[in-house]
């Protein structure tokens, strides 16, 4: 009668284990494999080497949990340090600038601090800056350009954002001008606007009786809701070539 012989099929048995169990087990192996070198000769890697592998992931194992000590304390640290700078800005700095400041909006801004019923601190800044606007800025006259002759570009931007952009609330830019004379301190002392700047640019146009004198220039915020003025730039020159 024939013997009916298994055939015989290899599981490494490593699945489903965790971290530890499986080193232990592959270590289990690989020194069974050592123990016993003569049964299965020639094993490539060598058993000596796959346990020296095992020997340097167990090291990677326990400078991870190190570090994830490390991390611990890290964060702790983090918090505290956190709750310092909160009471070093909140209860030592908030009433030093207060005084030195007053309830001037622009210097609390320009600063990095919030308003009171005006943004909450964790208002967008560019939420901020907009109410800011409305109420402390003005047009500003950075640039006029004089490089063709008997003509000036005026180049204008809100003094706050530097954007050439209108505040929310502000319907126009209207432009004062003035050829000649005593440089003026008010729009209402130079007659009716040139005209309105679009885009932040407005272009203005002379005659040859007029190059070599000095023109003044004043840009006015128009308030969308009563169209009246209410902010004007200071007052820009440039010669009339």
């Amino acid at each position: 009668m024939a013997l009916i012989q298994k055939k015989v099929i290899l599981s490494a048995n490593l699945g489903g284990l965790t971290e530890v169990e499986k080193s232990n087990k592959e270590m289990q192996m690989a020194t069974s494999h050592q123990t016993n070198i003569a049964l299965v000769p020639g094993l490539t890697p060598t058993p000596s080497s796959v346990i020296s592998l095992i020997n340097a992931q167990n090291a990677l194992f326990t400078e991870r949990d190190n570090l994830r000590e490390q991390m611990k304390q890290i964060t702790a640290q983090i918090h505290a340090n956190d709750v310092n700078l909160t009471n070093i800005f909140v209860e030592q700095w908030a009433p030093l600038v207060k005084t030195a400041i007053g309830n001037d909006p622009v210097k609390a801004k320009l600063l990095g601090w919030g308003i009171k019923s005006f943004d909450s601190g964790h208002t967008p800044t560019s939420a901020a800056l907009a109410k800011e606007i409305v109420i402390a800025s003005r047009p500003e006259i950075t640039r006029i350009d004089i490089n063709v002759h008997l003509q000036h570009s005026i180049h204008i931007v809100n003094n706050i954002s530097g954007k050439r952009r209108l505040p929310k609330g502000i319907l126009r830019i209207d432009v004062y001008g003035q050829t000649g004379g005593t440089m003026p301190t008010d729009f209402s002392l130079m007659g009716r606007a040139l005209g309105q700047a679009s885009r932040g640019k407005f272009v203005h146009a002379f005659t040859m009786a007029d190059v070599g004198k000095i023109q003044y220039y004043i840009a006015v915020y128009i308030d969308k809701k009563t169209k009246q003025p209410v902010a004007q730039s200071p007052v820009a020159s440039a010669m009339i070539n």
